[in-house]
């Protein structure tokens, strides 16, 4: 692992290398600053989780302006003004915010996970942008607009082992040592459409926060499959199929069924998801199992 650089996993030390390499390749140095904010993963609204995937920005700046995106590398952004492709509106929106007018900056985005998983909101992307616009241009002169966004406020403030509560005004780190329990979150990617996840019951973020506070993680597997919003036949199925091999509870979001799994219990349920799922999905289903990540690391440039 490189020195110096915190971050989760050995694929996540790969992206962020590979990140300051193809900022040295598109711009011919090597960058001035690279900062990564992981994604923030709502179990519940206001109950939320960092992944161990993110999004790596690495910046410099020369008076210019430019994007680049390391998984859309024929549409580039040259103006902080204008249309901009999708991937880069939060980006862009976090320099126009920054100062009147934007700071110059380059910027190379990389998002760990596809967009077509529908995890991605942007807050993300805007956490590591403003991460790396911090430390070329100093402090913004105001906030952006997605600083009170659960996901944003994860991917800044997230602890390892912890859930952030978030309401407005009022943000609290709950004790979730997923590790400790022996339980994983399992996320899978169904290769189909997604939609927005219906909204949660109101209240139930700080009813499961205080489920977990008294009986631990595991008290989250029902409550999740309570706010699950049945009615579409593959996640519905999906989420059947885990249930039936062992989950304890899940739900949809995005793109993907997330549910919560004895690690003893975790093989059983890819196995069985990959059987039923497998013939009729375009593809396989793609699996994976993640516990609660820290929040935004700055690798050191130098020691790439």
């Amino acid at each position: 692992m490189t020195a110096g650089l915190d971050v989760s996993g050995i694929a996540t030390s790969l992206d962020v290398r590979m990140t300051a390499y193809d900022f040295e390749r598109v711009h011919g140095r090597p960058p001035a600053a690279v900062h990564r904010a992981p994604i923030g993963l709502p179990l519940l609204d206001g109950l939320t989780i960092a992944l161990p995937w993110g999004v790596t920005v690495a910046a410099d700046a020369d008076g210019t302006t430019s994007l680049y995106s390391v998984n859309h590398q024929t549409d580039g952004v040259t103006s902080a003004t204008g249309p901009v492709p999708h991937w880069a509106r939060e980006a862009v929106a976090v320099l126009n915010a920054h100062a009147d007018p934007a700071p110059g900056a380059r910027l190379v985005i990389n998002r760990e996970l596809p967009a077509e998983t529908g995890l991605l909101t942007g807050a993300e992307t805007a956490a590591a942008t403003y991460l790396a616009l911090r430390a070329l241009h100093g402090p913004p002169a105001g906030p952006h607009p997605l600083t009170e966004h659960p996901a944003y406020k994860t991917s800044l403030q997230a602890r390892e082992a912890h859930a952030l509560l978030t309401a407005p005004g009022t943000t609290e780190h709950v004790p979730f040592d997923l590790a400790a329990c022996d339980l994983r979150v399992l996320i899978v990617d169904l290769a189909a459409r997604h939609s927005s996840p219906l909204p949660t019951p109101a209240g139930a973020a700080a009813r499961a926060a205080a489920a977990v506070r008294v009986s631990g993680p595991s008290a989250l597997g029902a409550l999740l499959t309570d706010a699950h919003a049945f009615g579409d036949p593959l996640p519905d199925l999906a989420l059947r199929t885990a249930l039936d091999a062992g989950a304890l509870g899940g739900r949809k979001i995005g793109a993907c069924i997330v549910a919560l799994a004895p690690t003893t219990a975790v093989p059983h349920v890819r196995t069985a998801l990959t059987t039923r799922l497998t013939p009729v999905l375009p593809r396989p289903p793609r699996l994976l199992t993640a516990l609660p990540a820290p929040s935004a690391t700055t690798p050191n440039p130098a020691h790439f």
